[in-house]
This record gives C-alpha cells, structure tokens and sequence, in this order.
C-alpha cells in the first residue's frame, strides 16, 4: 500500500506532537505525590496507546523509547537505575500492547494488559539488577492491581484523545 507524502507528513507530524505531549506528561506526573516509589499514573502511556492504534506497534514503540530517551535527558537521568526500569518497562509494555490481538480486547484491555507488563517487568528488573533480592517479587500482585487501575484510567483517556483528534473512525470502537 502506497503513502502519498502528505499522508507521510500527516503522520510524522502526529507522531512528534504524541512523543512532546508524553514528555510534558511524563514530567508534570513527577509532580503528583506517590503513595509507594513505584506507583505512577503513567499518563504518558496514553500517547503510545495512541500511536499503536493509529501506525501500528512499530511507531508504539518509537513513542515509548524517544519519551524515555528525551525525559530523562531533560531530566538528567540518563543511564540511571531509573532510567533502565523507565526504558525496560516501557520497552515490553510497548511490546505487550502492540502484539494484544485488537480484534479481541478493547483499547482499555490492551491499555491494562501493558499497565500490568510494565509494572511486573520494573520489579522484575529492579529485584535482580538493582536491589539484587528477590523479595521485591513479592509486590507483583499488589501492583498489577493498582495497573489494572492505571491501565482502565489510560485506555479510557486514549479513547477519548482519539475521538477528540477525529481518529478514532480509524480504530476498532471503543468499548
């Protein structure tokens, strides 16, 4: 299938403004109190749901990696133990969500399904890389239920940013 450059220019466009806008995310949710360490909103997340549905899971992920890459230049924070759970979590989260088969779950099961995979894969990462014990393994349950939670709140909002944006004819519908 052929792109004319219009629509080539369409979507990198779109794609810049979803990365700027998970950036700003990214960085104003730093200011909202945390109850534990890990537990985030994961605004940002809404744009790469967006761009999944949209350019599919390859352009997902070009989403996720350039939203950590920039935040944590932004933030100086490259190469930090932060950055590696940022960057790891958010890579198989953009993974998960790009392979849940659309035709079954809705935008806020895939929405939930990457909550909860990148949440088990930052406390996989952290309980062997950085705190070297396993007991931090023990917090999975406690925090995929607070990821299904995230992931209800982010697929919603995503549904609603592609139906303000007029895209969401282009999606599977919102359930």
């Amino acid at each position: 299938m052929e792109h004319s450059i219009s629509d080539r220019n369409n979507r990198v466009a779109t794609l810049a403004m979803y990365i700027a806008m998970a950036v700003v995310l990214h960085w104003m949710e730093s200011f909202i109190p945390r109850p534990a360490p890990f537990i985030r909103l994961g605004l940002a997340n809404i744009f790469t749901l967006c761009a999944i549905y949209l350019f599919g899971g390859w352009w997902g992920l070009v989403v996720v990696l350039s939203r950590v890459l920039v935040a944590s230049l932004i933030s100086g924070s490259i190469l930090t133990p932060g950055f590696i759970l940022s960057i790891t979590g958010g890579t198989v989260a953009g993974i998960v969500m790009w392979l849940m088969p659309k035709k079954w779950f809705s935008l806020v099961g895939v929405s939930v399904a990457g909550a909860a995979s990148h949440i088990s894969t930052q406390l996989i990462v952290a309980s062997y890389l950085i705190v070297k014990h396993t007991t931090l393994l023990n917090l999975i349950p406690l925090f995929i239920l607070i990821s299904i939670l995230t992931g209800i709140l982010n697929g919603y909002l995503a549904g609603l940013v592609l139906s303000v944006s007029g895209s969401y004819n282009d999606v599977q519908k919102f359930r």
